[in-house]
């Protein structure tokens, strides 16, 4: 059964970019481009892994990831953020994001953190 992505990120293209990119991966995505959509989207996709932006509207991915880790914490989860202090990702390690990843990034650094995570969980890597 095809391993299933939640991508959370709120610029368009970026998102379309990657889901296309991890379907052809035969990867099974869904989008969500805020916060609270996120949460909500959690709940019924029930994801593998979550691509989680941190600056989001409504909710930001800091608070997307104490959520998830508080109620889905098997799910492992990406952070992906243009903000590149290392007070930031201090902040995303305590709270327990499983890789992070600093904008811009590209392809082959998503499917690394994705390979690398899947890997130490003991699932097949694409």
């Amino acid at each position: 059964m095809a391993k299933k992505i939640l991508i959370v990120e709120d610029e368009q293209e970026t998102s379309a970019f990657l889901k296309n990119k991890l379907n052809q991966l035969n990867f099974h995505t869904e989008t969500s481009g805020d916060g609270g959509d996120a949460i909500n989207k959690m709940k019924t996709f029930m994801p593998d892994l979550v691509l989680l932006d941190i600056m989001l509207p409504v909710i930001d991915g800091i608070e997307v990831l104490k959520w998830i880790k508080t109620n889905q914490p098997q799910v492992l989860v990406i952070m992906t953020t243009a903000k590149k202090e290392v007070s930031d990702l201090k902040t995303g390690y305590s709270l327990e994001a499983d890789y992070y990843i600093t904008k811009p990034y590209t392809f082959e650094e998503i499917i690394k953190g994705i390979n690398v995570l899947m890997s130490l969980k003991g699932d097949e890597v694409n």
